[in-house]
């Protein structure tokens, strides 16, 4: 059995509802943990270009049910959020567009954090980064050489688009998502300054599962390439965001459920 089989079969036995032979419940909100106002996450995925609601958030293992069981609970109560090292937002936004070339193929932020002078663009994953992939660029990036974009992101793109090899480290992903967000805060000066944030999951025992130690390894080689950047990149594990949500008393329940849910172990 490969690790992201290996991976979703834990997730499955630690979910205490029902679902199918695939690990898909009957409905997304049989997918989510208590005391989260779907009403308006539904409407905000429902205008994303992921299509997350048909099937994709049913999944036991899906990323976009995971970002929305940890961040939802702040859709009402935004002042509680604690999230590097600040506590405190305005508003909690799912699926935010930014486009870059028009309105076609906008990169979407899984959370948008809106915190006044500057906003938290979350990108989250669970099991996708398991499988490797081949960065992937369509040739309109080319045009955003600098001074359209920050020399730090352009050497990266240039990096990533030269290498073939598949990586588990989704690059291209993050650095669309900056060309996004570079092209939403040139033409909004006055609005938050964005911050890109990579959080991911990982299994209990991640230190033996090569393909985690591998990732963390692309993270921070990539992280390290972006040090100077006016547009700041981030990266941490759900398990650490945890570990510092469950200090914080209000969200200790909160906190134990998704650790509940979420925190495995891997068959050996």
């Amino acid at each position: 059995m490969d690790v992201t089989k290996k991976a979703q079969a834990a997730l499955r036995h630690s979910f205490s509802g029902a679902f199918d032979d695939k690990g898909y419940t009957r409905s997304p909100e049989e997918n989510l943990l208590p005391d989260i106002d779907w009403a308006p996450i539904k409407k905000e995925l429902e205008a994303g270009d992921g299509d997350e609601l048909r099937m994709k958030f049913n999944a036991v293992h899906s990323s976009a049910a995971l970002a929305v069981n940890c961040f939802g609970r702040f859709k009402s109560d935004p002042h509680s959020l604690l999230l590097l090292g600040k506590r405190g937002a305005e508003k909690v936004v799912f699926e935010r567009k930014f486009p870059i070339f028009g309105k076609v193929g906008a990169p979407n932020i899984d959370v948008w954090i809106d915190r006044g002078q500057e906003a938290v663009a979350v990108e989250s994953k669970l099991l996708e980064y398991l499988t490797p992939k081949e960065a992937k660029f369509k040739a309109a990036y080319e045009s955003l050489a600098p001074p359209e974009s920050d020399p730090v992101w352009w050497r990266a793109f240039r990096k990533a688009k030269g290498d073939s090899a598949k990586r588990h480290l989704d690059r291209a992903q993050l650095i669309k998502h900056y060309f996004g967000l570079n092209k939403y805060w040139k033409e909004n000066l006055q609005g938050p300054r964005p911050i890109l944030l990579y959080i991911f999951w990982e299994p209990l025992g991640w230190q033996k599962v090569p393909a985690c130690m591998q990732h963390r390894k692309e993270v921070e080689v990539f992280a390290d390439s972006l040090s100077n950047s006016q547009i700041q990149f981030e990266w941490m594990s759900y398990n650490d965001l945890w570990e510092k949500w469950s200090a914080v008393p209000e969200l200790e329940k909160h906190t134990q459920r998704l650790k509940e849910r979420y925190q495995v172990r891997l068959q050996t």
